[in-house]
This record gives structure tokens, sequence and C-alpha cells, in this order.
């Protein structure tokens, strides 16, 4: 490894995941206060441009193809085995091909100018939307090359490294974009904005991932067909995996301003962004298992592999069911105080949505083990499943039973996949023994479920609409849920590990561990 020899696997891990939250804390506040801020200097109408814009910027992520995924999953293979010369040839090959996608990026930047007239009221608008397209075009262009380096840090397990860019890149946009608005920038200020917090970042970005990975070098060789080949084979079914997330997190508005009404749409949507912000604490919290698990998969190490997956399935559980059950518990109060006694009717659909939520990302572990295994395949039908059934049980129960019956639709169609169907297709792909894995899930979850319950239960004199109370007896909640699972969940050997990842200097804790004749395998051991 290209790291620090006193830098432990597990502390690069654990700094990450801290820092991700942070970055999403960061970002839900963010945008808190800058959406009323932006829209009112600029307008409803101009900022209805500026959201029209980015959303069809937005869907140049789908030129992708999943190739990111693809991308990381071969480099990180390539390490586990120590071959570096494939690291430089994936890498090259891959650099070359988002270049070619980027290059689609500007004309499909180039078609969007040319139809923005369609777009336009007043003729006087269709410079400056022009102009708005065509910076934000280049903008998203820049980024398909920059995916490259992205995932060379993420092989080399430098998830502090891409939180601490995510961190720097949201304060110089946040801060850019105050400033342009404060002295009376317009749309095409933001636009530059937009691109003059990229650039530096993506520089940065560069600089950092050909530092900490030496073979990301570029060289003068021709893209290989096989090289694209086997890139896409892999990347087809995160594709479609994808586009099933799409249906399963993103079509609900859409059925629900087409069976119920848009009024109810902005009910929901109170469910909703609770439940995504759920998703989205727990996945930047244990979303970083994969690239380990396809190193040990190259290495070989399938012993270190079942292992690693056992201990991810058991952090997944420990977090998603406390977030799950606060959620269900401070869901009402702080419906009632954020929004007001009018949306109350959106917090049943936030108890089902948070289910829905706890049986999918619990089972997270169980999805990277199957990409970083080369069964994506496998995760694709079982994501396509889902997608169908929540699809069709929201369509079905929706007029019926309003906001709530979408919510029981996507409940459905995750418990039927992700607690009956996906374990057992997990170990049968796996070669994991079921019933053990169902027995250790199972296990977890009870410890969890009954320790989440009693931190509750000892917090309810904080379950009232008001903000501090609220936060306060969250605190306390989370303190004494923590507590508890550091001892109840956790068994002696896994708090070792995390007491080696907090280690500034891990060869002094090992060495203090040995003296006092405790045997632990530091996280290096597991790569």
């Amino acid at each position: 490894m290209t790291n620090s020899k006193t830098t432990s696997v597990g502390r690069k891990l654990l700094s990450g995941s801290a820092l991700r939250i942070v970055n999403l804390v960061g970002s839900a506040v963010a945008s808190f206060f800058l959406m009323p801020f932006i829209v009112h200097h600029l307008g409803d109408r101009v900022y209805g441009f500026w959201s029209l814009t980015a959303a069809f910027v937005g869907y140049y992520n789908l030129l992708d193809l999943g190739l990111s995924s693809a991308i990381s999953q071969y480099m990180c293979v390539a390490l586990g085995k120590k071959d570096f010369a494939e690291c430089r040839i994936v890498f090259n090959n891959a650099l070359r091909l988002q270049l070619l996608i980027a290059g689609a990026a500007l004309a499909a930047t180039v078609a969007l100018v040319a139809v923005t007239p369609l777009f336009c009221e007043h003729a006087a608008d269709i410079p400056v939307f022009r102009g708005v397209i065509a910076i934000l075009g280049i903008n998203a262009a820049i980024g398909f090359p920059a995916r490259v380096f992205w995932a060379a840090l993420e092989a080399e397990l430098r998830f502090d490294i891409q939180s601490w860019l995510a961190n720097i890149s949201l304060v110089l946009r946040t801060g850019l974009v105050i400033l342009a608005i404060w002295y009376g920038g317009g749309l095409l200020a933001l636009a530059w904005v937009t691109l003059l917090a990229t650039v530096p970042v993506t520089i940065l970005q560069i600089w950092l991932a050909m530092r900490e990975a030496n073979w990301a070098r570029i060289d003068a060789s021709f893209l290989l067909a096989n090289r694209v080949k086997m890139f896409f084979s892999y990347s087809v079914y995160s594709f479609l995996a994808y586009i099933a997330d799409v249906v399963r997190f993103q079509l609900d508005p859409l059925v629900i301003s087409t069976m119920i009404g848009l009024a109810a749409v902005t009910h929901y949507k109170v469910a909703g962004i609770l439940a995504q912000y759920y998703l989205q604490i727990v996945f930047a919290s244990v979303g970083m298992m994969l690239p380990v698990f396809s190193r040990l998969h190259g290495a070989g190490n399938r012993s270190r592999l079942e292992e690693l997956f056992f201990f991810g399935t058991k952090l997944s559980c420990c977090l998603s069911v406390f977030i799950c059950f606060a959620l269900i518990g401070w869901g009402r109060p702080f419906i009632e105080r954020w929004i007001g006694l009018s949306y109350m009717d959106g917090y049943r659909p936030l108890v089902l949505l948070s289910l829905a939520v706890l049986v999918d990302v619990s089972q997270r572990s169980s999805a990277d083990l199957l990409f970083a295994t080369f069964k994506q395949k496998s995760y694709a039908w079982i994501n396509g499943a889902e997608a169908i059934l929540n699809l069709a049980f929201s369509l079905a129960l929706a007029r019926p039973y309003g906001i709530m019956g979408v919510a029981m639709g996507t409940f459905i169609g995750a418990f039927a996949i992700r607690v009956v169907v996906q374990p057992w297709w997990v170990c049968k792909a796996s070669g994991l023994n079921y019933l053990a894995y169902m027995r250790f899930a199972g296990g977890a979850f009870l410890k969890c479920g009954c320790l989440a319950a009693l931190a509750i239960a000892i917090s309810a004199w904080g379950l009232r609409p008001n903000y501090i109370w609220l936060l306060s007896s969250a605190v306390f909640a989370t303190v004494a849920y923590a507590a508890g699972s550091w001892f109840i969940v956790f068994n002696h050997e896994e708090r070792q590990w995390f007491h080696a990842a907090l280690r500034r200097d891990q060869s002094a804790g090992q060495g203090e561990l040995a003296a006092a004749g405790t045997t632990v395998r530091p996280w290096e051991e597991l790569i």
C-alpha cells in the first residue's frame, strides 16, 4: 500500500465515514438556508429555470452507464493481486473512455444551447440562459475524467481524502454562491460560481490521486478493446441496478401526482426527505466496504472476506436499526415543529418508509459482496424485482389509501425482496451458510432493536415539538445506545479493531495489546 505505515486502514475508514457524515449534514444545512436566499434574490421564474437546467444537466450522469463502479472494481481487484501494471492499464483505459464520454456531454450541451429558445418566454433571456447551460454543461463534462482519479483514491481506500475534497468543495461553492448573490449577481454568476468551485477541487483531486496511487500515471497507450468490453460487462448490471434505484426512490412523487394529486406530493415529501437522509447517512457510514471486499477478492483471501462481510452486516444493522427507531420515535413531534400540524399525515408514511429503508440498508454489505465478487448480475435482478413490486403495489394502493398506500407499496416491495429473497440469494451465490447467516443477522437485529427501544424509552421526556428538547433527548438516546452497543452488540475482538483504528500510532497500540496478552487482527491484515 502507498499510504503511511503508521496510519491504519481502519482509521482511514472511520475518519472517511465521519467526514462523509459531516459533508451530508453540511449539505443539508447549506441547502436549508441557501434555497430561500437564492429564490428571494432571483425570483421564482429565474430560479425555476436554474432548477430545470440543473435537472437536465443531472441527466448527464446516465452517460456514465455504470462505468465508475466498474473502474473502481477492477482497480481494487488488481491492487488485491498486487498487480500494479494492470492497475495502470485499467487507469489509462478508463481515463480515455471517460474523456470520450466527456466529449459526448459537451455535444449534448451544444444541442441544449441550440434549443434554448424553446424554454425562454422572453427573447432577452436567451443569451443568459444559453450561457448558463454552456457553463453547467462544461462543469458536468469535467466531472467524467475526474471520476477516474476519484476511483483511484477509492481503490487506495483514501475515503478520508475523498471526504475532505467533498467538504472543501461544499464550503467553496457555498461561500462563492453567497458572495455572488450578495453583490447582486444573477443566474450567470451562479453558473460561473459552480464552475469556479469545481476546477480547483478537481485539480487538487488529480494531484492527490497521483500522489497516493503511484500507478495512476498517464501514458501514451491506446484504448484497448478487451478492456472496454471488460468494463461494460460489469457496468451494464451496475447501470441496471441504478435504474431500478431510480424507480424505487424517485418515482413515488410521479405516482402520487398522477393517482392522488399535486397537493399530496408535498405532504409525502415530508416523509420522503427524512427517509432519504436516513438512507444517505447509513450509506455514508458503511458504504466504504465495497472496495475493501474487492481487494480481498482480488487477493483470494476468502476467510478474511467472509469475516469482514459479517462485521459489515453487524455494523449496518447497528446503525440502521437506531436511526429507524429514532425516526419513528421523534418523527411526530419533529414534523409538528418543522412543518406544522397540517402535515402530520406524513408521519404514518414516514414510519413505513423508515421500515423499508431499514430492511434495505441493513443488507448493504450483502449487496457490496455481490458486486465485489463479480456477481453484480444477481443484484441487478434483485433490485429490479423490488422496483417492479414497489411500483405495482404503489399504483394499486395509491387511490384507496392515498399517500399511505404509496408508502405501503414501497415497504411491501422492500420486505419481500430484502428480507425473504436477498439473504437466500446472496448466500447461495456466495457459498455462505444461509442458516448461519440468518442466525447471525437475526441476533444482531434483536440486540440492536432492544437497545434502540430502551434508549428511546428513557429519552421519551424530550418527545415534544421543540427543537431544544428534541435535540437534547436525541443526543441522550444516541449516547445510551452507543454505550450499550459497544458492550452488547460488538464482541471483544471487534472492540479491539475499533481501538486499533482510532490510534494514531497503530504499532504502539499493537504493542500495548500484545503486552496485555490480546490477539488482535488489525485492519491491514484484512487487506
